[in-house]
């Protein structure tokens, strides 16, 4: 069972990777944008840039994803004989993961895909519908967390 004050620490580092995660794909996403348009002398600098915020993004990734699945498997301090997986009035947690693994993750990965193309010269456009999912899937994390429980 988490005390207080680890569960507290736990949430402030889910909340930190996922700020730094959502920022980190929101910036690359409209960087490769610009990258896609980009006179092919600056496309060296900005393939840079791209990795570097890349990098940034995915530590932050790691960070929320570890520290949201050690709240989420441990016992939690309100209700000791349970965690997020098991006790009632949880589908709200099993309703954002969902989000995380149909809305995120993907974007995470097709926009990792694009850094790695562009590297290697092939520069094409980055669909817009990666945007739009991933707003769609972190209105709804947003709404899910603070709406619960149902």
């Amino acid at each position: 069972m988490l005390s207080a004050s680890t569960h507290n620490w736990l949430l402030s580092g889910h909340l930190i990777g996922v700020f730094l995660w959502v920022g980190g794909l929101f910036s690359t996403y409209w960087l490769l944008r610009i990258h896609a348009q980009a006179p092919k002398d600056v496309h060296e600098k900005l393939t840079l840039m791209e990795r570097s915020l890349a990098m940034a993004m995915d530590l932050a990734a790691m960070l929320a994803i570890v520290c949201g699945v050690v709240m989420a498997v441990s016992k939690d301090v309100t209700h000791p004989t349970s965690n997020l997986f098991s006790y009632p009035h949880s589908g709200w947690f099993h309703a954002k993961l969902t989000l995380v693994v149909l809305g995120i993750l993907p974007v995470h990965g097709i926009v990792r895909g694009r850094i790695a193309k562009f590297s290697r010269g092939q520069v094409t456009g980055i669909p817009q519908w990666l945007w739009s999912l991933l707003l769609a899937a972190i209105c709804g994390i947003v709404i899910l967390v603070i709406r619960r429980p149902f």
